[in-house]
């Protein structure tokens, strides 16, 4: 028989009171209006409000010196970046990132103070990522840094995993930690998710397979956000039955996709920066679920100190500033200039044209584009969606706005910046699979729904 452990009521409290106080931010609803927020994003939405008239200039300020530190990084190799390792990491980037990186910075200059040709500051194109994605991230990516590892580091994830692996591992090839991740972006957001699932497989918690699953598919659009999406196509009283819908069908690929290519071939090594293997989730002989889970939750929270954790904290904000806007801005408008300038993104829908007409979908080929533009920017699926006339039309551009999970301006700018051994091609594979499954599995919801 295992001898039971004994705690202090100081070690048993470092764990419960950073754990309760995180998961009531990142995991209870909360009533606003007429949907449901967190308080993380109640204080996302005041603090931006009061900020407002400031932070488009704060984030040119951070992406402007992203792409300095990095040039200077790649081309002078000073010492004082070189030889630490976490600056290192940060601005010693390859070629394509650091010319990302500039673009992004010249770009921001040019769209804050209108310089230049109009098509790349205008609002249509360059104004959206530079004055309306950036500025919000800043501020979430702030706020996120601070309570993130109230949810990581102080034995949450640990005692929630070890009750939930009996479910998430037959289901969805996942250690029990995971579900942790889906709750977090369900009421919160899926960058909030990817972060987290970064930050575990970083300290080898995930393997390599477990951290491109969960980021892939348990990275869920929240469900503030489809209420905002819903509003936005001008389906705001059909919002629960587009809520109902996209859980379904995210919930359907959940089980799918770890279950073929490219997911599937992913090996369950180990290259997060720690590089150790996964521990704790066998419960030894002689003890219970709970008792073990409760174990390893506060064992996990003594190695923490105030030190370390504001360490955490000034890391990870610094780290998604730099890696992430730069290319929100970059790429965000160069994106936008091609879909709102070209043919070619109308020509690259045709075979989701195709389909949807198959699925006898209205207005098809405007749906198709917003098919393809969501891997780009989820919010413009909902654009499409605002400019069609029919509800099924509307419905499935909302719904493609979730369940693809994958867009590029965000979520796969988190992904690939990460450890998490996803590159572009796979995420574009892996986008186009859940896009087109969504076609089929979305569309019976809005036939019921809407016709």
């Amino acid at each position: 028989m295992t001898e039971k452990r004994q705690y202090t009521s100081a070690q048993i409290m470092k764990f419960v009171i950073p754990s309760l106080v995180g998961a009531i931010a990142f995991i209870m609803p909360v009533p606003q209006n007429d949907t449901f927020n967190t308080i993380l994003g109640i204080l996302i939405d005041i603090i931006k409000a009061a900020l407002k008239d400031y932070l488009p200039a704060a984030a040119m300020v951070f992406v402007v010196l992203s792409a300095l530190m990095s040039l200077i990084a790649v081309v002078a190799k000073p010492k004082f970046i070189m030889e630490n390792g976490f600056a290192k990491d940060l601005f010693f980037v390859p070629p394509f990132w650091l010319v990302s990186r500039l673009l992004g910075g010249v770009f921001y200059i040019m769209i804050f103070f209108h310089l230049g040709p109009e098509i790349i500051w205008n609002m249509d194109n360059g104004g959206t990522p530079g004055i309306v994605l950036a500025p919000a991230l800043l501020i979430i990516f702030l706020i996120l840094a601070g309570f993130v590892p109230l949810l990581t580091d102080y034995g949450l994830m640990e005692y929630v995993g070890t009750f939930a692996r009996p479910v998430m591992q037959p289901l969805f090839k996942l250690p029990g930690r995971a579900a942790i991740d889906c709750i977090a972006s369900w009421v919160g957001s899926s960058s909030v998710a990817v972060v987290i699932t970064t930050k575990i497989h970083d300290q080898g918690y995930y393997s390599d397979r477990e951290a491109s699953i969960i980021a892939t598919t348990f990275s869920v659009i929240s469900i503030a956000y489809i209420y905002v999406m819903a509003d936005f196509v001008k389906l705001p009283h059909m919002y629960f039955q587009i809520l109902i819908s996209v859980y379904a069908v995210t919930f359907i690929l959940a089980l799918i996709m770890p279950r073929i290519w490219p997911l599937s071939s992913i090996p369950d090594t180990y290259s997060g920066k720690a590089g150790k293997q996964r521990i704790g989730d066998d419960t030894p002989s002689g003890k219970t679920l709970g008792g073990w889970a409760f174990e390893l939750a506060v064992d996990r929270a003594a190695g923490q100190t105030l030190t370390s954790t504001l360490r955490n904290i000034l890391k990870t904000l610094v780290s998604l500033i730099t890696s992430t806007m730069p290319l929100v801005v970059s790429w965000g408008t160069i994106v936008l200039i091609i879909a709102n300038s070209t043919p070619v993104f109308r020509i690259i829908a045709t075979p989701f044209t195709w389909m949807l007409n198959l699925m006898s979908i209205p207005e098809a080929s405007e749906v198709g584009t917003a098919f393809i533009l969501s891997y780009a920017d989820q919010f413009l699926a909902a654009v499409v969606g605002s400019n069609v006339t029919t509800d099924a039309a509307r419905f499935m551009c909302a719904g493609i706005s979730a369940t693809g999970l994958i867009y590029m301006t965000e979520v796969g700018v988190l992904i690939l910046n990460s450890s998490i051994p996803l590159n572009f091609v796979k995420l574009t594979v892996i986008y186009i699979i859940r896009a087109v499954l969504t076609v089929f599995l979305l569309a019976p919801f809005a036939w019921y729904f809407t016709m």
